[in-house]
C-alpha cells in the first residue's frame, strides 16, 4: 500500500510539471519558421509595432479614390494582374509619372491577330522610359493563352538580343491567365469594348488607340512601333497641363470657342466670334489653346487647314492670320501654340473680333487664349508678305519688295507661317512633299528657311513629342513642308537684327527648289497643284 501511495504522488507531480511546461511553451510567440511551417494555423499575431496584419494592399500615394469606369475617358479603376513574377496591383504600383499600355490578343479583332506576330525591336530601342506594357490574351483556353504569350516572349528575346536594352525588360509584363479571369474590371473593360488596345494616361484616364497601320508598306500591316507613340502623346498632353499649372498664378484664360462644331454640309466653313481682352496691355507670353474633337473618323477623315484670323473693328475684314493648324486624319488633338511675337497686335484692352476657318470636314473645336504675365520687352509689329500663291515659275513675281523705316533698333525678328500644299500633280510632288526653300532678304542679306522634313518617311512620326497626334487614319508619318497632319503649325522666327540699318530697310521674299526657280513638270492638270500659304510679320523690340 505504501508503494502504491508513493507512486501516485510522484505521478501527480510529473503531470503538474508537464502541464506547466506545456503552458509556458504555448505562451511563447510563434517564430517566423513556426508560422511558415504551420499550414493549419488560423490565428494572426501582431507585428513588432503591435499592428494587426491586413490583407489590403498599400496604395501608392499617387493613387486617388476617384469615380472610375470602363468607358474611354473614364478614370481607370484598381485592378490586379497575375504575372509570371507574381501578382501586380495597379493601385499599389501606380505612378502619375508613368503611362500604362494594355495589349490584348483578341481572336475577334483582325488587327490584334496581325500585330501579335510582328516584332518588338523598336519598343526596346525607342519606347519612353516611363511606360509599362501588359500583354494579355482574351481566350478562356489555358493552352491558347500560353501559346500566344510565348509568341510575345520569343519576340522580346529576339529584340533584346538585337538591341540589348535591359531597362525595358522591367517594363514589359506577361499575364499568365485568360484576361477575363484576371480581374473583374479587366473583364468589364473587354465586355464593353471590342478594341485590343487600351491606354491609361498620365491623368489616369482610359484612352482609345487609333490606327496602328504601318504606312511604310503597301499592305499596311500593324506595327508595335506605333503603340508606344500613344504614350508619347500622353506625355505631350501632360506637358501642356503642367505648363498651365506652373504658371497658374500669373495666367489668364480668355474663352474663345466652346464646343463649336462645323456644319457637316459644304466646305470652307467659318466661325466669327469676339473676345474682350483685359490685361493684355501688360507684358508677357501669349498662347492659343485649341482642342479639336473627332468622334467619328469617317466625318473627319482628311488633313485640312484650320486658320484663325484677327479682324478689323467691324468684324468684316479678316486678313491678319494669327494661328494655323492641320486637322488630324480621324482623331482628336490638343495643342498650345506660342504666338508671343504676335502680341503687339493686342496692345490695348477691349473687344477683338476673330474668324476661324476650316477647309472642310466635321470637327468640334474648343479655342482659348492664354496669357502669362512676364517681364518681357515690348514690341511693335508690321505686316510683311501675306499671300497664298501657286508655286511655279511665276511665284516670286507676286511679291513686291517693301520698305520700312526703323529708327531705334534693339532687336528685330521676322515671324511667319509658311506651309506648302498640293501633291500628286507634278513630277517633284510639290509643294507638300518637296523640299523647297523660302528666302527672306533684308537689305541684301538672305535668310533661308529649308523644309528638309518634306518627303521623309518618318518626318512627322518623330514629332509626336512636339504635338503631332500619332496613329491617325491616314498617311500621318510622312514629313511635310512646314507642317504635319494633326499638329499646330509653329511660328517660324528669324532674328534679323544684324541686317537692319537706321532709316529705310528693304524686305523681299522668294521661294526656290534646289536653289532655282521652280518650273513644275505637270503630270495631272486636274490634280492639286503646288501652292504656298504665307503669312509674315516684322516684329521690332
Amino acid at each position: 500500500m505504501k508503494f502504491n501511495k508513493l507512486y501516485f504522488i510522484v505521478f501527480a507531480v510529473l503531470l503538474i510539471f508537464a502541464a506547466c511546461s506545456e503552458s509556458k511553451k504555448t505562451e511563447e510567440p510563434y517564430s517566423d519558421d513556426d508560422i511558415l511551417n504551420d499550414q493549419d494555423a488560423e490565428e494572426t499575431y501582431p507585428d513588432e509595432d503591435g499592428v494587426e496584419p491586413t490583407d489590403e494592399k498599400a496604395k501608392s500615394p499617387d493613387f486617388e479614390d476617384l469615380e472610375c469606369g470602363t468607358s474611354f475617358g473614364d478614370y481607370a479603376c484598381d485592378f490586379t494582374l497575375p504575372l509570371d513574377s507574381g501578382e501586380w496591383n495597379f493601385a499599389e504600383n501606380y505612378s502619375k509619372d508613368e503611362n500604362y499600355l494594355l495589349v490584348f490578343y483578341r481572336g475577334t479583332n483582325s488587327t490584334s491577330k496581325k500585330i501579335w506576330s510582328t516584332r518588338l525591336y523598336n519598343l526596346f530601342d525607342k519606347a519612353p522610359e516611363n511606360i509599362r506594357f501588359f500583354f494579355l490574351v482574351d481566350n478562356n483556353q489555358e493552352e491558347i493563352v500560353e501559346e500566344k504569350i510565348q509568341i510575345i516572349k520569343d519576340s522580346v528575346d529576339d529584340a533584346f538580343d538585337m538591341v540589348g536594352n535591359s531597362d525595358i525588360l522591367k517594363k514589359i509584363h506577361f499575364v499568365s491567365k485568360p484576361a477575363s479571369e484576371t480581374d473583374p474590371w479587366i473583364a468589364e473593360l473587354l465586355k464593353n469594348n471590342s478594341d485590343f488596345f487600351f491606354g491609361i494616361d498620365r491623368f489616369r484616364r482610359i484612352r482609345q488607340g487609333g490606327s496602328f497601320s504601318s504606312w511604310n508598306s503597301s499592305t499596311l500591316p500593324p506595327e508595335f512601333d506605333n503603340l508606344y507613340k500613344e504614350a508619347e502623346l500622353y506625355d505631350h498632353e501632360k506637358k501642356i497641363a503642367d505648363f498651365i499649372e506652373e504658371n497658374s498664378k500669373s495666367l489668364t484664360v480668355f474663352k474663345g470657342l466652346e464646343s463649336v462644331p462645323f456644319d457637316e454640309e459644304g466646305w470652307n466653313k467659318t466661325i466669327d466670334f469676339s473676345i474682350n481682352f483685359e490685361g493684355l496691355s501688360e507684358n508677357g507670353e501669349l498662347y492659343i489653346s485649341l482642342e479639336q474633337l473627332c468622334d467619328d473618323p469617317k466625318k473627319c477623315e482628311w488633313d485640312r487647314l484650320e486658320r484663325l484670323f484677327l479682324c478689323d473693328e467691324t468684324g468684316e475684314k479678316c486678313e491678319t492670320e494669327i494661328g494655323r493648324w492641320i486637322t488630324t486624319y480621324g482623331r482628336s488633338g490638343k495643342w498650345l501654340t506660342d504666338i508671343t511675337q504676335l502680341k503687339p497686335l493686342f496692345d490695348k484692352n477691349g473687344k477683338y473680333n476673330f474668324r476661324f476657318t476650316v477647309d472642310g470636314d466635321y470637327y468640334v473645336n474648343n479655342l482659348d487664349f492664354i496669357f502669362v504675365r512676364k517681364d518681357l520687352p515690348a514690341g511693335t509689329l508690321e505686316p510683311l508678305f501675306n499671300q497664298r500663291e501657286q508655286f511655279d515659275e511665276n511665284y516670286n513675281s507676286h511679291f513686291e519688295p517693301q520698305t520700312i523705316k526703323i529708327d531705334d533698333i534693339k532687336k528685330a525678328e521676322i515671324v511667319a507661317y509658311i506651309t506648302g500644299h498640293g501633291n500628286g500633280s507634278e513630277e517633284a510632288n510639290c509643294a507638300e512633299f518637296c523640299q523647297f526653300e523660302s528666302v527672306f532678304t533684308v537689305n541684301g542679306n538672305d535668310f533661308v528657311i529649308n523644309f528638309d522634313n518634306a518627303g521623309t518617311s518618318d518626318g512627322c512620326f518623330e514629332k509626336v513629342n512636339d504635338g503631332v497626334v500619332p496613329n491617325q487614319y491616314g498617311s500621318w508619318p510622312y514629313g511635310r513642308a512646314g507642317w504635319c497632319p494633326g499638329q499646330d503649325v509653329k511660328l517660324i522666327k528669324i532674328d534679323i537684327t544684324e541686317a537692319l540699318v537706321s532709316g529705310d530697310n528693304t524686305f523681299s521674299y522668294s521661294a526656290y527648289l534646289d536653289g532655282k526657280i521652280y518650273e513644275p513638270v505637270v503630270t495631272d492638270e486636274s490634280g492639286y497643284r503646288a501652292e504656298i500659304y504665307l503669312s509674315s510679320y516684322l516684329v521690332i523690340y
